[in-house]
């Protein structure tokens, strides 16, 4: 189904949540920006789009028949969320390396939807500052009652949300690309890493202390953790020094050169190696 027509996008209306959001942001993506979206859950207009191959009907009407655009998982609780559907049938639009990490970004809103693995629990241990995707797009919901209000806010959430996923498409190629890139890090006797491009994943991989990255401003010492290690304060004494933050997580040189053999000299705990505490 690369290629099809597609005449309508059916919503329902009043209140909006991120799946059907993000699935009407995911499809604009894809290529229906021009489509026309409708906000509704009038029964005659919802049982004309359910028998129209033509229109997708998204987060509404009780239905899910992929063959008919039909998204709905309000009548199976074994589904995941609008979203959810939308990206398993839409997931072609994105490159095969990619796909690893939308799923699991439509999985977390899937799971917010509905409440998968209790996720409520967990979310209300959290600060109660804290905003996720989905909570950041149901914070545009305004007065339920003035349609014409729902639907600018409603479009100003679509048009955040597609923000969010171009976003997460640069997450994913980076990703892919630090990935490959980890491969080829030099490793220092010490155990710091070195990379000759800015990479995003290593302190995820827990497997070293310390690396040497480029900067803006020239190289980066980072720490993995600051509850681990800091960088020495002593960086400040190398040739072409330019800052190093308070907290000790990271500091920048000029040159590479110097911020290699200033790494060389950072200690490490781990006994394997020949530099200890």
């Amino acid at each position: 189904m690369k290629n099809f027509k597609v005449s309508r996008i059916i919503t329902h209306d009043t209140t909006f949540h991120a799946d059907e959001v993000f699935a009407v942001a995911l499809l604009k993506i894809c290529g229906f920006h021009e489509v026309p979206v409708i906000r509704t859950r009038r029964k005659e207009i919802l049982e004309d789009a359910l028998l129209d191959p033509t229109a997708f009907v998204i987060d509404v009407g009780g239905s899910y028949n992929p063959g008919m655009l039909n998204f709905d998982h309000h009548q199976d609780t074994s589904l995941p969320s609008a979203a959810g559907l939308i990206w398993k049938m839409m997931n072609y639009c994105f490159h095969d390396d990619l796909i690893p990490h939308f799923d699991a970004f439509f999985a977390a809103i899937d799971a917010v939807d509905t409440n998968r693995d209790n996720i409520y629990e967990l979310l209300h241990t959290l600060p109660e500052g804290f905003r996720n995707a989905s909570s950041i797009i149901s914070g545009f919901n305004r007065d339920v009652t003035d349609p014409q209000e729902q639907k600018e806010q409603f479009n100003d959430a679509v048009n955040v949300a597609m923000m969010i996923l171009q976003n997460e498409h640069h997450s994913a190629i980076e990703h892919v690309r630090s990935e490959k890139e980890y491969a080829d890090r030099e490793i220092l006797p010490n155990g710091v890493a070195v990379f000759k491009t800015f990479n995003t994943i290593w302190k995820k991989k827990d497997d070293h202390t310390f690396a040497v990255m480029p900067h803006a401003n020239g190289w980066q010492i980072q720490s993995r953790d600051t509850a681990l290690a800091v960088v020495p304060e002593n960086v400040s004494e190398c040739e072409g020094f330019i800052f190093r933050h308070g907290s000790g997580f990271m500091a920048t040189v000029k040159d590479f050169e110097v911020a290699v053999e200033f790494a060389r000299s950072i200690l490490t705990e781990d006994p394997e190696l020949p530099f200890n505490y």
